[in-house]
């Protein structure tokens, strides 16, 4: 991992958790340590940004998995693989009419790094579609992902892998918790 990308991990780790727990000294008597959450960010379910899933086409949508538990290198690639499909095949099926053909490839599988509060991974996709009435379409990107046990943070990019910025514009929650 380049010493450019490490940096970038380090701050958006850093931002991801600023404010989320703290240590606390216990009780002095017993010299106990707890973890107690502080201003932790609220991951709303209401304020997920993501195509819904299709109903009512000649192509099915495709449901979105539940984010694994634990988390770990392993369980992100899978759920990510599954995720980024799910969202890609809803997205054609929302904005494009009558699909006849619809093809979801993620080009060189997803590669991630743990921060600490999360992992951060990216993966080439590619999308090709046939609406009934038009030429096919063949698309591809960079989908860019911050999954943490709270929130799932989507950025896509056109051509380098690059870390997702929770609050700006460009950079989408997907998911809260396991199931949302």
């Amino acid at each position: 991992m380049s010493l450019a990308r490490r940096t970038v991990l380090g701050v958006v780790a850093g931002a991801l958790s600023a404010g989320c727990s703290t240590l606390n000294e216990g009780d002095p008597g017993t010299g106990a340590t707890t973890t107690e959450p502080v201003d932790q960010p609220a991951c709303d379910p209401a304020d997920v940004t993501r195509p819904p899933v299709a109903s009512g086409t000649n192509i099915e949508g495709r449901n979105y998995p539940q984010k694994p538990e634990p988390l770990s290198d392993q369980s992100i690639l899978e759920y990510l693989d599954d995720f980024e499909t799910a969202f890609a095949w809803n997205r054609v099926l929302q904005s494009a009419a009558n699909v006849t053909s619809l093809n979801v490839d993620n080009l060189d599988g997803f590669t991630s790094d743990e921060t600490g509060d999360g992992y951060l991974a990216s993966g080439g996709i590619r999308v090709s579609y046939s609406p009934e009435d038009g030429e096919p379409t063949d698309r591809e990107y960079v989908a860019n992902y911050f999954v943490s046990p709270g929130p799932v943070y989507r950025y896509e990019s056109s051509t380098e892998p690059t870390t997702p910025e929770p609050g700006s514009q460009e950079t989408l929650l997907v998911q809260c918790g396991a199931g949302t």
